[in-house]
């Protein structure tokens, strides 16, 4: 029995140092779930529908011919994203934290929030795109008025 107990303490003490790298890796996974059902998905769904609008003026066989190798650099830069943002947020937020934002994620009234957010028939895209649309269009004019001289201004004026 004496024999016994030194070694559970050795047992013990070596199990340790493991805990804490069980929850960091428990929190990632859960930090993981949570990426995986929010920012990756609707990078999905928005990846498709621009890959589509892209291959759209090409003929069937070439997108045919381009679209496994677009979906292969989509997964592997998916796959890491998604593995970059579960480890950030694992350090940013506490298990609490992250099973707060699980029960968020998983009520319903969220889902359907988040699904009329990622429909691109819905009304509510329309409405995002459409302001998107004119605050880059906003910015592009802001930046080529800054760039080239306005029409009839004539010549800028030179420096003695």
């Amino acid at each position: 029995m004496t024999r016994t107990l030194p070694l559970l303490a050795l047992a013990l003490a070596l199990a340790a140092p493991a805990a804490p790298a069980a929850r960091a890796e428990e929190r990632t996974d859960l930090a993981r779930s949570i990426v995986e059902r929010t920012v990756a998905r609707n990078l999905g769904l928005a990846f498709k529908q621009a890959e589509e609008r892209s291959l759209a003026s090409l003929s069937k066989e070439q997108a045919d011919k381009l679209r496994p190798e677009l979906d292969k650099g989509f997964e592997q830069e998916r796959a890491k994203l998604v593995d970059d943002l579960s480890k950030e947020y694992a350090q940013k937020f506490g298990d609490d934290e992250l099973k707060q934002l699980t029960r968020i994620y998983d009520d319903p009234t969220y889902q359907k929030f988040q699904a009329l957010n990622a429909d691109p028939n819905s009304l509510v895209s329309s409405i995002t795109k459409d302001a998107v649309t004119r605050m880059m269009n906003m910015l592009t004019l802001a930046t080529l008025s800054t760039q080239q001289p306005q029409p009839g201004a004539g010549p800028a004026p030179q420096k003695p």
